[in-house]
């Protein structure tokens, strides 16, 4: 049996998007402050903008460094493990970024779901891909 890889490549891009996630958390927190809104949102367009960036941010975020992780570890090349964990990173900031826009709907948010949805299905693929491989009988 072949030694595991550290998850190098995943480590990093763990503590990026965790950082980023707690950025959008205080974001919220002070847009909960101002709208005086301790649960829910109270209907404050603001605070559900505030509240979508950190929730759509940490639904995402968290399976996919998981993810990641275990394909770098089975083996899953380098450059493929930077080059996803790049476009995820890029693609979940996008998202957020086009979500505090006055218009939702515009090509941030679109280039950040599409690059959220092929990195995931990369690393995905991967993951079956490698695990078959090592399957025994």
């Amino acid at each position: 049996m072949t030694a595991l890889a550290p998850p190098i490549v995943s480590a990093l891009t763990a503590g990026v998007l965790i950082l980023a996630q707690m950025l959008l958390l205080m974001l919220t927190v002070r847009m909960r402050r101002k709208a005086r809104q301790s649960l829910g949102d109270g209907t404050d367009p603001a605070l559900q903008k505030a509240v979508r960036r950190h929730g759509n941010f940490t639904e995402n975020a968290a399976i996919f460094v998981v993810a990641l992780a275990l394909a770098e570890m089975l083996g899953m090349g380098r450059m493929l493990v930077e080059a996803m964990a790049g476009l995820f990173v890029a693609s979940r900031l996008l998202h957020a970024v086009g979500l505090s826009m006055t218009r939702t709907v515009n090509w941030m948010r679109l280039v950040g779901v599409a690059g959220t949805v092929v990195s995931a299905s990369v690393v995905g693929v991967q993951l079956v891909l490698l695990s078959v491989g090592r399957l025994t009988p």
